[in-house]
């Protein structure tokens, strides 16, 4: 090949990257700004507040959220006449024992309507329907019976967002239900989970982005990526039941243990690092072993909230 032919080739090439280039800018999904993320709404002295509200097998559930919620300052904290929340429930399959009791997701939307908020209870499932998943464990009945929309996000619109804080991401596609809300409320049953350790409420976010999403997170850095999507999808409370907890393995399959314990908190580091301290409890494992959890180091590190006991302030109380 002589040096005209081979810079006629040279000179095609870099016009057809160009032209790809500028057809790239064109067509490329548009990336609204990241989400307003809210402040802690409960905290004490500096402190992020935490209740952890134990009963009897046979107290009542909705008591103990109750309780749970207005022991940290209650849902009028976030929720006024008017605003849109979502309750965002850990629905990864259509296992009971892997999703949250139906009657905790009730509790909470009654607390939310007594507020005056307008409620949608949303998922994506990471494994199969999300319809199916929410009506076979029993939730989409609890959550129309208290007053709530059910909404599968599979169906939703799809939203780019940037995340100027992320070190995988530097953005992700959620979904406008989760974007336009005015509150999000993050319900995970305590659990176990083979990739990251524990699945509590930093990680049930990774249901408000699309499946391919999920699958991307997995390919790039899963524990640093759930961290980046929670500087921008970041509840504003946490209701974790520990009415019954998976151990020793999950997010399906584990050993479930009676605690009758529901936990709540306004930082999801605080009650993810807190939570999970109680799980290794429960196995009589060293809880020292929670600061090796990635992703809520992680989180912690980008300010999402604090995984320092010395800045958490427990409340807890025992029920007769």
């Amino acid at each position: 090949m002589n040096r005209r032919t081979f810079l006629k080739i040279l000179g095609a090439l870099a016009a057809v990257a160009g032209t790809t280039g500028i057809l790239w800018e064109v067509l490329r999904p548009k990336q609204e700004p990241a989400r307003t993320v809210r402040p802690n709404a409960y905290t004490e002295g500096g402190k992020s507040l935490l209740s952890i509200v134990k009963g009897k097998p046979e107290t009542d559930i909705e008591t103990l959220v109750r309780r749970a919620v207005d022991s940290i300052g209650g849902m009028g904290k976030i929720v006024s006449s008017g605003k849109t929340v979502v309750v965002k429930p850990a629905i990864l399959t259509a296992d009971k024992n892997c999703a949250p009791d139906p009657r905790v997701v009730a509790a909470v939307v009654k607390l939310v309507r007594e507020a005056g908020g307008s409620v949608i209870v949303a998922e994506c499932s990471g494994n199969g329907s999300s319809t199916y998943n929410l009506n076979y464990v029993g939730i989409t009945s609890a959550a129309q019976e208290a007053g709530a929309q059910v909404r599968d996000l599979q169906t939703d619109k799809e939203v780019w967002m940037e995340i100027p804080k992320g070190v995988k991401l530097r953005d992700v596609k959620t979904y406008s239900t989760i974007y336009k809300c005015d509150v999000l409320i993050s319900v995970p049953r305590l659990k176990r989970h083979g990739s990251s350790t524990v699945t509590i409420s930093l990680k049930n976010m990774m249901g408000t982005v699309p499946p391919k999403e999920m699958d991307r997170f997995h390919n790039v850095d899963l524990s640093q990526c759930i961290a980046d999507l929670n500087t921008v999808i970041k509840p504003d409370l946490t209701v974790v039941d520990a009415t019954y907890a998976m151990t020793k393995s999950g997010p399906t399959g584990g050993v479930m243990v009676e605690m009758n314990t529901i936990m709540a908190a306004g930082d999801p580091v605080a009650i993810d690092t807190i939570a999970a301290q109680k799980l290794y409890e429960l196995e009589g494992a060293p809880v020292s072993g929670v600061v090796g959890i990635k992703h809520i180091s992680a989180a912690a590190s980008l300010g999402v909230g604090t995984n320092d006991p010395s800045k958490i302030k427990i409340i807890e109380e025992k029920l007769s």
